[in-house]
């Protein structure tokens, strides 16, 4: 089972081919080039795409082509949308604390427009976009976020994917989703080809997953006021919590910097605040807004809340548990 997952972006989680082929259908129209239909597109086009246009239009100079590529990407008025299963294989694997990250050539403020729009930016461990070689950039992003090639694999639609895949030496998923077909796809000998995510997923839901780092606050003790009746909120009591966070990155990846984890008093006394704050009816309420928290303020990719409260006398107390994740 992988603990780490990194995902090209076009065409393995976005669909954004017809945005791309008039973009480039542009940039040809510049140099007088002979405009692509989406057949032709998929046969010829390959990435790195520096050197897809270094053959194509080889009197261009990249940073002209670029700036054609950006302003028709920009102009156009075509919309792009998630390829199917893509969100829920993203949920599915932060759910089971698989490491996910984007590594894509896509410009990087074209790509958190396009990511953010969508819903998905916040998904991510870190972003690396505008990448043109991926093949040489691989070993850098595994450096960086202290990745094992056993334990992680390049997810992309794309020859050049699987290619920088294997100069990693981590496994190459293929899936036919996007810029590649099969046969082209073959050529690149991924370890894995999937017709979709949907498939890949129903694959490792089979394997039993990673054991994930994981850090716990046991006792946290809150004074809120909270309850249905009105005279039951007229006077703070005393709640519990039982936190358990899934942290921005593996314990592994640290490197002893405070500022890839989770400050445990920072956190302790902003819940203490949210507790307080406001009179709750619900400790159902509180219970998901105490775990909204802990991701949204502080980074956790998953949280989940266990609040006990001590009310009823014949119970030593009740509780509610919820999980809120990116």
């Amino acid at each position: 089972m992988f603990r780490n997952l990194i995902f090209d972006w076009s065409g393995t989680l976005c669909d954004d081919m017809a945005l791309t082929i008039e973009a480039t259908n542009y940039v040809l129209a510049q140099y007088e080039r002979a405009p692509l239909d989406r057949p032709a597109f998929r046969a010829e086009f390959q990435l790195p795409y520096p050197d897809y246009y270094a053959v194509k239009i080889p009197e261009a100079k990249l940073e002209d082509l670029e700036n054609y590529y950006r302003k028709a990407f920009a102009e156009s008025t075509i919309g792009v949308t998630l390829i199917p299963h893509a969100r829920e294989f993203v949920q599915f694997c932060i759910a089971r604390g698989i490491r996910c990250f984007i590594l894509t050539s896509m410009d990087p403020k074209a790509f958190e427009e396009q990511a953010r729009e969508l819903g998905m930016y916040d998904y991510f461990e870190h972003i690396h976009s505008g990448i043109h070689n991926k093949e040489h950039y691989i070993p850098t992003l595994m450096k960086q976020h202290g990745l094992k090639p056993e334990e992680t694999a390049f997810v992309g639609d794309m020859q050049h994917d699987i290619r920088a895949a294997h100069c990693a030496g981590v496994t190459g998923i293929g899936t036919l989703t996007g810029y590649n077909n099969a046969e082209q796809l073959a050529e690149s000998e991924p370890e894995l080809t999937v017709p979709h995510l949907g498939a890949l997923q129903a694959l490792l839901a089979k394997c039993p997953a990673p054991a994930a780092d994981r850090i716990c606050l046991h006792g946290l003790e809150l004074r809120c006021r909270i309850g249905v009746p009105e005279e039951e909120r007229a006077m703070p009591q005393r709640l519990t919590a039982d936190i358990t966070l899934t942290p921005p990155c593996a314990f592994d990846a640290m490197q002893e910097d405070i500022t890839r984890t989770i400050d445990y008093d920072a956190l302790s006394r902003r819940l203490a605040e949210l507790a307080a704050a406001e009179p709750t009816v619900l400790l159902e309420t509180l219970a998901r807004k105490l775990a909204a928290c802990c991701v949204q303020e502080f980074g956790a990719t998953q949280a989940e809340v266990e609040l006990h409260k001590y009310i009823l006398p014949q119970l030593k107390s009740t509780a509610v548990k919820t999980q809120f994740m990116r």
